[in-house]
């Protein structure tokens, strides 16, 4: 039987998050203050084992789907996806992301991630309304979602400690339209 990718886009594609893929590169980005600045993991050193333990719990689970982002030219794991908690009866849900790997950072990967789980949420899960949260300081991950389509719907003022004082977070929204 030939394996097929997930859900494939230009230059990358996004299929489940493995035991496999919890490895040392993995733990790496969990721990690097850099690519954690923004996650709320960033408060509690992670290990090899915790991150594990992450991945298992979203195996066969309904209400969150959890995606390696993965280079098409090589398959190398370089980041996650994550659609929800969705909620089935209103048709929404929230998307997280993490580009581990610098190397691919503002080569438009996150972007195209983005607009991969977007389209797989309204046309095969046929949800109405995606949401993501990001620091007001997270320049990067705003323009990546608002790249995809995703708008500015609220700002919560003074929400969350950020560099020892409280910074605002914006929470960007997209709809299905059809």
């Amino acid at each position: 039987m030939e394996y097929k990718h997930y859900i494939e886009g230009e230059k990358i594609y996004l299929r489940e998050v493995r035991i496999t893929d919890v490895n040392e590169e993995y733990y790496q980005w969990m721990n690097d203050s850099e690519v954690n600045q923004y996650l709320e993991t960033r408060f509690i050193p992670q290990s090899i084992e915790s991150i594990r333990k992450y991945v298992e719990k979203f195996d066969g689970s309904m209400n969150e789907i959890f995606l390696a982002i993965c280079l098409k030219e090589n398959d190398k794991h370089i980041g996650n996806i994550k659609l929800g908690p969705i909620n089935w009866i209103h048709r929404f849900s929230d998307v997280s992301l993490i580009l581990g790997d610098k190397n691919y950072w503002g080569k438009g990967i996150a972007t195209e991630a983005i607009k991969l789980i977007t389209n797989y949420a309204f046309t095969v899960l046929n949800l109405h309304k995606l949401r993501a949260g990001c620091y007001e300081q997270n320049v990067a991950s705003k323009k990546a979602f608002e790249k995809a389509g995703y708008g500015v719907e609220s700002v919560f003022n003074k929400q969350y400690m950020f560099n020892s004082k409280y910074v605002n977070i914006f929470s960007l929204t997209i709809f299905n339209e059809k």
